[in-house]
């Protein structure tokens, strides 16, 4: 390589790193407005989750479908939270991964959200009863959270399904993002304090009050599912750019350093040159 494919690689990677360390800051920006947003939603989400065992265990002396498993069906629904755009380190790769080692692909069915896991999964194969190409803003989430939870309750009760789940993306850290399965019906009952449990009282009785919390409850379980995917999803770009930043430093550092000791080599050989053709 000679001096000026030196330094024009140089030049080029100076330019890429300038867009990774914008992409980079952007990231951190939107990886804060994510985590707050989550974090803020989080103790509803618990909430629901306590009120929803409470009303449960009211059931306990009473069949209600939507806490066994319809065994009419063999196939399973999946929702699964992919990404909508690339550039995000391992996120999709990791997910497709865990996907494929928990699902049989012959008897599955899955709805898809994010363009990148709709082209995945639709070449690999898989049946996909709906697919939602972009994300919508965080205040919109509400509206889509409702849409699913509505669509798969109906699915459910049509005894279509043998068990509906999700999949997305478990935010640990800032550097530890895990695909993660959670089964959303039937609904698995958990025990409770039992002094609570015989504090609540429920009118006109458990069974309606169980009928109407469930969709509102379901919806506030996925919206909090994706919240956290996309927190995952955007510190997960955080890391990948400010790697690929890194790494762009480097390779600049090695790519000087051979452009400093060519150019020397250079001067030293037309030094040479002159001192033999005086001499």
């Amino acid at each position: 390589m000679n001096l000026q494919q030196t330094k024009n690689r140089i030049q080029s990677i100076r330019s890429t790193q300038k867009i990774t360390k914008a992409m980079e800051l952007v990231s951190i920006s939107k990886v804060k407005k994510a985590k707050e947003i989550h974090f803020q939603f989080t103790p509803f989400y618990q909430e629901m989750i306590t009120i929803m065992n409470y009303i449960s265990n009211h059931l306990e002396d009473e069949k209600n479908a939507l806490f066994s498993y319809n065994e009419e069906s063999n196939k399973n629904l999946t929702i699964i939270v992919s990404s909508s755009l690339g550039l995000c380190g391992g996120y999709n790769h990791n997910l497709y991964h865990f996907v494929e080692t928990q699902l049989n692909q012959k008897e599955d069915e899955l709805i898809i959200i994010g363009i990148k896991g709709i082209y995945y999964f639709k070449n690999q194969g898989y049946k996909i009863v709906r697919s939602i190409e972009d994300f919508p803003p965080f205040h919109l989430k509400e509206k889509m959270s409702t849409q699913l939870a509505n669509f798969v309750l109906k699915k459910f009760q049509q005894k279509k399904y043998r068990k509906i789940q999700m999949i997305y993306t478990k935010y640990v850290n800032s550097l530890t993002f895990n695909p993660t399965l959670v089964q959303l019906l039937p609904i698995i009952k958990t025990k409770t304090d039992n002094k609570m449990h015989k504090a609540l009282l429920m009118e006109p009785s458990a069974k309606e009050v169980c009928q109407s919390f469930i969709p509102f409850y379901l919806s506030c379980i996925i919206k909090n599912f994706l919240f956290e995917s996309v927190l995952s999803e955007q510190a997960s770009r955080r890391v990948a750019m400010e790697n690929a930043t890194k790494n762009a430093s480097e390779l600049e550092e090695q790519l000087m350093i051979e452009y400093h000791k060519t150019r020397q080599a250079m001067i030293t050989q037309e030094i040479s040159e002159i001192t033999g053709s005086s001499s």
